[in-house]
């Protein structure tokens, strides 16, 4: 049986909130949306997600912080960034490597079949917790 995949999506920018919530939606995976990074904490820490889409510039806290108090709450979602053309930095960028981030695109509809690609290809990854699952249960047959 296949598993639905399933998304967060945390962006202040309510049209193109509405515009990857369709294009994901429209490829069968399930969608939430958060409008900022406190929203999208919450959200994370009472939901499951494959994966979260989250903005680099948020009001409040930006993506990179949001992310990086993700880590330490040990939230396992993929992340990936989304960023408008020529947002972020070098220093942006090693950040995100350091917390573990899965991928930067860049808000453009020539990205959007990409970034299709990266989100599935996060979501038919194992969790951490399955793969804890799948070694207690081999170390229980020994």
């Amino acid at each position: 049986m296949k598993t639905q995949h399933s998304i967060l999506i945390v962006d202040n920018d309510n049209e193109v909130v509405s515009t990857y919530r369709d294009y994901f939606k429209k490829q069968k995976m399930r969608v939430d949306v958060a409008h900022n990074s406190i929203e999208g904490l919450k959200k994370l820490r009472e939901g499951e997600f494959n994966v979260a889409l989250v903005n680099l510039n948020l009001p409040r806290m930006n993506g990179i912080e949001m992310i990086e108090m993700a880590k330490q709450e040990d939230i396992m979602t993929n992340m990936v960034i989304l960023s408008e053309k020529g947002e972020g930095d070098r220093n942006n960028a090693i950040t995100a490597l350091n917390l573990g981030v899965k991928g930067w695109f860049e808000k453009t509809p020539r990205a959007m079949n990409d970034l299709l690609n990266k989100v599935k290809e996060l979501s038919e990854s194992m969790s951490v917790d399955e793969i804890d699952s799948f070694i207690s249960a081999l170390s229980t047959q020994n």
